[in-house]
This record gives structure tokens, C-alpha cells and sequence, in this order.
């Protein structure tokens, strides 16, 4: 039987996050047909990349969005719904490594495990120094995201995705993600910073409504422990 992607390194990651739990900025997104302020960073991440694989493409409007921006690469894409044109249809099909590996909003529709093994997979496509950034609900966030969705099976905190990816021998950086319109008036500016301050300092939660990762994998092996 294979080993259980969420157990495997279970201490390891309690062991991580006990001796060193980062920060991670807020960043915000709003509707636009250019980047917003998360996409920049999603571009810097993958701009030089030669081959990128964007997970779960959807309506390919973040293609369209990278590649107005300026990104030359090669850009392929999967996903298993009949609404585009894509690449591929599963993982499965990919026998070639990419340098960048995209993945924005899917795996909070999986389950924990299925999640993971995602993960795993997205990982074990990125060639040698690549990178990989993925997007999700935020789990620290109230509501629940899993009410945003029918299709929500499980949430994922930025610290224990951070700890994941750090046990696998991932280089990560975190951050927090704000939805909301790109300049908001003075009186919805006053109430999502009292919004903020509840959540975040009498409730003990978090107003940011996604959480984002940019992992690289190293150019030698990871070592086999911390």
C-alpha cells in the first residue's frame, strides 16, 4: 500500500512549524482584464520560465491574462472539463517536465488525499531549479470557504501548505490573498479594516479570503530529512 501523502510527514511538518512559523503578506485581487496585484506576482514568479503547465486551465482567461502581459514560453494546459481546448485531459498523459507549474483554485475540490497526491504530481513535473505556484481557499478565513462552493471538499492553511511543500524540498514563499475592488471608497475602506481587525484579532481567524504558494524545487535532490 503507498503511503498516505498527508501522514507521511506528519511530524516532520508539526516538528517544522513548531521551531519556525513564517508570516505571509496580504496581497490583494480584483476583477481586471490585466493583472492585478497577486497576478503580477504570479507572473514574476513564472515571466522567464520556457515551459509552463497551467492545472485545472479552466476557461483559459489566466493564459490569455500571462500571455498579454508578456509570457513567450511554451503554455500548455490540462483540465478534465469540456469547456476548452486543452493540452491535456489528465496528469497522466504529461511524460515531460515543465519549468513552471500553475494551479490556481483546484484542489479545494478534492479531498485532503487526492489533494495531496495532486500535489505531489505537480511537483514531480518541475524540472530541476522550477516552479510551482498554486492558489486556494483559505482555510483560516470565515465564513468556511467550503460555503462558498458546493463543490469544496477540503481547506488548506498557507502555514501547514508551507510546512508541505518544506518537507518536500520545496524553496516557499506564502501569501495571503484579498478579494475586493481595486479602489475602494473611503466608507467600504472603514469597514473592511474593522472587518479585518475583528477576524484577525478578537476572533482569531483570518480576512483573507485565499492563500497562495510559490515553491521551487531545488536544481540537486532535496536531503532526506530537515
Amino acid at each position: 500500500m503507498s503511503a498516505d501523502p498527508a501522514y507521511e510527514t506528519y511530524w516532520r511538518r508539526k516538528e517544522l512549524l513548531r521551531k519556525s512559523r513564517p508570516t505571509f503578506p496580504v496581497r490583494r485581487w480584483w476583477e481586471t482584464d490585466g493583472l492585478c496585484d497577486i497576478e503580477q506576482v504570479y507572473f514574476d514568479a513564472v515571466r522567464e520560465a520556457p515551459s509552463l503547465l497551467d492545472v485545472g486551465a479552466g476557461d483559459l482567461r489566466v493564459m490569455r491574462k500571462l500571455q498579454a502581459a508578456g509570457y513567450a514560453g511554451e503554455y500548455h494546459t490540462q483540465d478534465t472539463g469540456t469547456e476548452g481546448r486543452y493540452t491535456y485531459r489528465s496528469l497522466d498523459d504529461v511524460n515531460r517536465t515543465y519549468a513552471a507549474v500553475l494551479c490556481l483554485d483546484v484542489i479545494e475540490h478534492l479531498s485532503l488525499h487526492d489533494g495531496l497526491t495532486l500535489v505531489r504530481r505537480m511537483i514531480s513535473l518541475l524540472s530541476p531549479g522550477g516552479v510551482l505556484v498554486l492558489q486556494t481557499a483559505n482555510g483560516a478565513y470565515v465564513p468556511d470557504p467550503r460555503s462558498w462552493d458546493m463543490t469544496h471538499l477540503h481547506v488548506y492553511t498557507a502555514s501547514d501548505l508551507w510546512a508541505y511543500f518544506r518537507c518536500e524540498g520545496l524553496d516557499t514563499a506564502g501569501y495571503r490573498i484579498v478579494l475586493g475592488d481595486r479602489n475602494p471608497g473611503p466608507l467600504v475602506a472603514a469597514r473592511n479594516a474593522i472587518t479585518a481587525y475583528v477576524k484577525r484579532r478578537i476572533l482569531g481567524c483570518d480576512y483573507a479570503n485565499n492563500i497562495a504558494l510559490i515553491a521551487r524545487k531545488g536544481a540537486t535532490p532535496a536531503p532526506a530529512s530537515l
